[in-house]
Parts: C-alpha cells; sequence; structure tokens
C-alpha cells in the first residue's frame, strides 16, 4: 500500500483528527520498535563478545550457546564477498559500518511496528480496564452503588 502524502488539495488529503490522533500512535510505536531492536541487538552483542559472562549458566555451555566471537574487521566489496583478511580489534569496523547496522535496525523497527501498535492497544486496554475496576471497587467502598 503506498503512502498517502498529504497536499493542499485532493482525493488524499489526511484529515486533521486523523493526525491528531495517528501521529503520536506512529511515532510511539516506532520509537518502541526502534528501542526493542536496539536491546536484543545490545544483548546480542554483550552475549557474543562478553569476555566474562554474567549468568548463571556455566561458562562452557554460555559459548556454546552465544558461539562466542571476538570484535573483527572484515573487508568486503560492494556485493559482500570477502575482500582480505581479518584485522584488528573491530573497532573500525564498527565505527565504518555505524550507518549500515543503523539503516538495518530503523528497517526491522518499521517491520515490528504494526505489532508493537497491537501490543500497545492491547496493554493500554488492559490499563484502562485496571482503572475501571479499581474506580468501581473504590465507589463500592465508599458506599456509592455500583454502575
Amino acid at each position: 500500500m503506498a503512502p498517502t502524502t498529504a497536499t493542499a488539495t485532493g482525493p488524499n488529503r489526511q484529515s486533521l483528527i486523523y493526525k491528531f490522533i495517528m501521529t503520536p500512535i506512529i511515532f510511539i510505536s516506532f520509537i518502541v520498535s526502534l528501542s526493542l531492536i536496539d536491546m536484543r541487538h545490545s544483548a546480542q552483542r554483550s552475549h557474543y563478545h562478553a569476555d566474562s559472562h554474567e549468568s548463571r549458566m556455566p561458562a562452557w555451555l554460555h559459548r556454546i550457546i552465544y558461539r562466542y566471537q571476538r570484535y573483527q574487521y572484515v573487508p568486503v566489496d560492494e556485493n559482500g564477498k570477502l575482500v582480505g583478511k581479518r584485522v584488528g580489534d573491530g573497532k573500525e569496523y564498527y565505527h565504518s559500518h555505524q550507518r549500515k547496522l543503523m539503516r538495518m535496525e530503523v528497517a526491522e523497527a518499521f517491520e515490528i511496528r504494526s505489532s508493537v501498535v497491537v501490543a500497545l492497544g492491547l496493554v493500554s486496554m488492559g490499563v484502562l480496564w485496571g482503572v475501571w475496576r479499581l474506580f468501581t471497587w473504590g465507589m463500592g467502598l465508599a458506599g456509592f452503588p455500583r454502575p
């Protein structure tokens, strides 16, 4: 589905109410999606490259499950094929490919955004239900008749 463009005239113009309601929802869902992706990638990096593991499992099991790998720079061409040998400790790899990492994380965040919107909707409905139950319980304790 092609995105709609907001123009001064035309059939694709979005209403002001739609903009006020959907813009914060879309923005918040994107930020939450990006946070989830970043937390997942950070956890993977810390597990893959950690010198000492901070978990309850034994070190030998941790190394088997998470396949320990050092940070290494791997020179590749435009097609992703290996050009030379692995060099260094990976600092220059990370800094030179930070833009690609960011694009990949943003693309993943856009992919899971619809699931995050559904999850946020379910959580907000649960919170509203809980507040309503708490309110009606409090009203019952105060002696008011229940609705």
